[in-house]
């Protein structure tokens, strides 16, 4: 899962959902949408987010958040949910998940780095190029949320064994 937020309000400071993608396991588009925003965006953050106006502006294909959150919620049902950063896409899309369903590469202790007396989650853009040698997130090019679905699920697939024996363990 991997969302892409614009700026609303004053300086475009608050961010509002605009795109959702959601790949299988095999990197399959399961979805991918732009989303209505129903406010005026002061800050579309094209060079981050990859979103323009003509993606959600009135008459394009762009679902409504109700629409989008409920697509979502029903993929999403009784599933593991992969993702980095999921926090941020979960509060966008105004949707909770089991937090055993969770697998986040931010909070992966074997993804994160020390400094300043604690983990620090790190880029996707640079466990992406020092897991599986691939390149996303360019300098200079927008994100794009498939291709961040899909590396962050590649990511997951290097660790899983590790990671679900880590859980195994903390649950006794």
């Amino acid at each position: 899962l991997d969302c892409e937020m614009v700026g609303i309000g004053e300086g475009g400071k608050k961010s509002v959902l605009a795109r959702v993608s959601i790949v299988n396991w095999d990197g399959e588009v399961v979805l991918d949408t732009f989303v209505q925003v129903p406010t005026r965006v002061t800050d579309f953050r094209t060079w981050v987010s990859g979103v323009k106006p003509k993606d959600i502006r009135e008459g394009s294909s762009a679902i409504t958040p109700e629409d989008c959150r409920s697509r979502v919620a029903a993929l999403l049902k009784g599933k593991i949910v992969v993702g980095h950063a999921l926090k941020n896409d979960f509060s966008a899309l105004m949707l909770s998940h089991p937090k055993e369903d969770i697998r986040d590469t931010s909070k992966f202790r074997r993804f994160q780095r020390y400094g300043g007396n604690k983990w620090r989650p790190r880029k996707l853009r640079d466990l992406v190029k020092e897991n599986l040698y691939l390149t996303i997130q360019a300098e200079g090019e927008s994100h794009d949320s498939i291709d961040d679905a899909k590396a962050t699920m590649e990511l997951f697939k290097v660790v899983r064994e590790e990671w679900e024996a880590s859980l195994a363990r903390k649950k006794g």
